[in-house]
């Protein structure tokens, strides 16, 4: 930055000292030349010595073309020293000059960082405003220009849809998405793939091959290992009562059909009795009620996230069930951890969701600094129970 300064101060310089030169020789030039007409040999050629000899005899000798020498000698002056005014002033005001220049390249070194924009699923959820803390964390560490916008209503898909077209409209570097609706993101993914805008899923994927890269929680495998656990601790035994999140986002559908498609293969005698879908706590609160008295020997509940066990627990609680039935879920949270230390949670599968926002920022920055992303990249999560919470690997992962 330093340098390019200076090189403008040097430039100037230069313009000054040429106009200088020119004036000087310009002055040279008319001296001699009045010399020689002076003399009656305007066209003549002579030694510039014998001009200079002979212009002082001129000016002594002829007295009106001495007044008129004069006259010519006194306005180069002037104007030659309008000149040296000119560059002292132009010295004196090159510090400033040089501030400019500093703060010029400092606004462009900081339009220069990278604009990254987050459309998240949830302004209120504290999954994601665990995710919304590792995205702030990354752009911080990574030097980057951070956008969060997340609907203020759980699972709000129509809200999502409107910031991330507002997101693509805005033309920032790099676009980072947790879709609510994996197929109906697919036509303003495609927006932004037209206009050279790269797309980074995480939490889940969308039906399409347009982004970069998707960080997600192999929710097929984590189901798997869910059912497996519950099917044993219930001798394979018994009914079950599923509540989904959403029925339109990649993992809502994955971590519902994935569960029941697990327990069907790994255990054919517990039979799925009801499923439903909320993300609202309270209003899964309700539902839940309603399945537990209408199937009142259910041995199993499930729910797909943090909000939807919330309200599975104020039902338990609600009907003086602790300890009837099984309760297992998904992400933590404090109510959540806390029914696992009580025990009225068997188990639930824990995510890293300041992981993922961080680690979904840092790839969209490695991309756009030419480095090579897989398209696919498995999030890190866990079983836990009572048993193992405390786990240093595992306690990382929950958040309050």
């Amino acid at each position: 930055m330093k340098s390019s300064m200076i090189h403008k101060k040097d430039i100037h310089d230069i313009q000054y000292q040429h106009i200088l030169y020119g004036i000087l020789l310009s002055f040279k030039l008319e001296v001699i030349w009045m010399a020689k007409s002076m003399q009656g040999n305007k066209f003549g050629i002579r030694p510039y010595i014998k001009c200079n000899l002979q212009w002082k005899n001129t000016l002594r000798n002829k007295k009106t073309g001495g007044i008129q020498m004069r006259k010519k000698v006194i306005a180069l002056v002037m104007v030659l020293c309008m000149i040296l005014v000119l560059c002292a002033c132009g010295q004196q005001t090159s510090p400033a000059a040089e501030s400019t220049a500093t703060a010029e390249n400092e606004a462009v070194n900081t339009s220069g960082a990278y604009n990254i924009w987050v459309c998240d699923k949830s302004a209120i959820h504290q999954y994601h405003r665990t995710i919304k803390l590792g995205c702030e964390a990354a752009a911080k560490d990574l030097g980057v220009s951070l956008t969060y916008d997340a609907p203020a209503v759980s699972g709000d898909a129509a809200a999502q849809l409107d910031m991330f077209a507002t997101a693509v409209a805005a033309k920032p570097d790099a676009i980072c998405i947790g879709a609510i609706d994996q197929e109906a993101v697919v036509a303003t993914m495609q927006k932004a793939k037209d206009v050279g805008i790269p797309i980074f899923c995480y939490d889940n994927g969308v039906n399409s091959d347009i982004p970069v890269t998707t960080l997600a929680t192999n929710d097929i495998e984590a189901t798997h290992t869910l059912a497996e656990k519950i099917g044993e601790s219930c001798g394979g035994e018994g009914g079950v009562l599923v509540i989904g999140h959403d029925q339109t986002s990649k993992n809502g559908v994955e971590r519902t059909n994935g569960f029941i498609d697990a327990l069907s293969e790994l255990y054919p005698n517990m039979k799925v009795l009801d499923v439903q879908y909320s993300n609202d706590a309270a209003v899964v609160t309700e539902i839940a009620k309603s399945m537990m008295i209408t199937y009142p020997d259910a041995a199993v509940i499930y729910g797909t996230c943090d909000n939807v066990i919330n309200g599975i627990l104020n039902a338990v609680s609600e009907l003086g069930v602790e300890g009837k039935i099984k309760v297992i879920g998904y992400d933590s949270g404090k109510q959540q951890t806390d029914a696992v230390r009580a025990g009225t949670i068997f188990g639930s599968i824990t995510q890293a969701p300041y992981s993922q926002g961080y680690d979904i920022v840092k790839y969209a920055v490695d991309y756009l600094n030419g480095k090579d992303i897989p398209a696919s990249i498995d999030a890190t999560y866990y079983f836990y129970n009572a048993q193992n919470i405390d786990d240093p690997e595992i306690a990382q992962c929950l958040y309050d």
